[in-house]
Formats: C-alpha cells, structure tokens, sequence
C-alpha cells in the first residue's frame, strides 16, 4: 500500500523506487523517527491538543485535500487545529519559489517530503539545500524565508504546538 502511495506521489516506476529508496535509506529512516516521535514530543512539551482520534486513522495520499488558506500558501491538514493550536499539516510550495521574509508565532518542525527545500534567515548568502527525508526547527519569532529551490514542487510536513500564522516583516 506505501509503495502505491509513493509511485503516485513521486510518479515513479518500480525501478526508480528501487533506486529512491536505496538512495535515500538514511534520510527516510531519520524522517521516519521524527515523525513517529512528534506525538509523544508534544505530549512531553506540555501539547494540550488531542493528538490522536478517537479511533485508527489511515489516509493515502492521494486523499490529502489541498486548498488555499488565508495566507495563499496550498495545504492540506494533517491533524489538529491550525487555526488554534497543535497541528500538522502539509505544505506545497512550486519549484523555484520563495516566501517573502517572515516570522510565525510559535516554532515548528518541518519534514521534507518531495522537492529540495531551504529554510534560511533573511540575506542568508547560501541556501543550505534540504533534499526529501531532511528535516528543520524554525523558532518562533525569528525571521526566515522558506525556498523550495528545486525545480519540481515541494511537498514538506510541518508540526507545532501551537497554531499557524504567517507573519511578512516589516
């Protein structure tokens, strides 16, 4: 079923997801831990948002439901409350783009899923490239702009404790 999910997701043949994964075995591992332990890291932090539901949940990818938030920026929830509090959610951003400098309220985690993402503080003179299966923590409060440096779109997995905002600095 995950490999079905991940031929769509990526538009790969049996082979080139033979190659993917041997290629990116370390990286999907390291993503993997992280995200298998963000329910028990917000727990422990003091997450007060129920982060499970009330019964077994499996969502394919190709039943993620995409839509435009007030922001502009094309997401698709995973759980929680984005709008008031602990969430996840997915983020696509077109290949060759870039937010404009900003801040959000709370700190985040975020995973990248497909794509080459860079997340660097304004007049950063260096993109440091984050292939799918990297990782970063963003502080809230602290400026930064967030590149999908790829030519092809870029799919990443955020989650905070706290809810969404996008902040454009003055």
């Amino acid at each position: 079923m995950i490999h079905f999910a991940i031929l769509i997701l990526f538009n790969l043949n049996s082979k080139k997801l033979t190659m993917f994964f041997a290629k990116n075995v370390k990286r999907i591992t390291i993503a993997a831990a992280i995200l298998a332990s963000i329910p028990a890291l917000a727990a422990a932090t003091g997450g007060n948002a129920d982060l499970y539901a009330d019964s077994s949940k499996v969502v394919p990818v190709t039943e993620l439901k995409f839509y435009k938030d007030k922001e502009g920026l094309t997401v698709a929830n995973g759980w929680g409350d984005p709008a008031n509090g602990a969430h996840s959610n997915y983020i696509k951003m077109p290949g060759g783009t870039a937010s404009g400098v900003h801040t959000h309220t709370s700190s985040y985690y975020g995973v990248v899923i497909a794509g080459v993402v860079a997340n660097e503080p304004p007049g950063s003179k260096q993109d440091h490239p984050l292939p799918a299966g990297s990782y970063w923590y963003q502080k809230g409060g602290e400026q930064h702009v967030t590149k999908c440096i790829s030519q092809t779109e870029c799919i990443f997995f955020v989650t905070s404790k706290g809810a969404f905002d996008y902040l454009p600095a003055r």
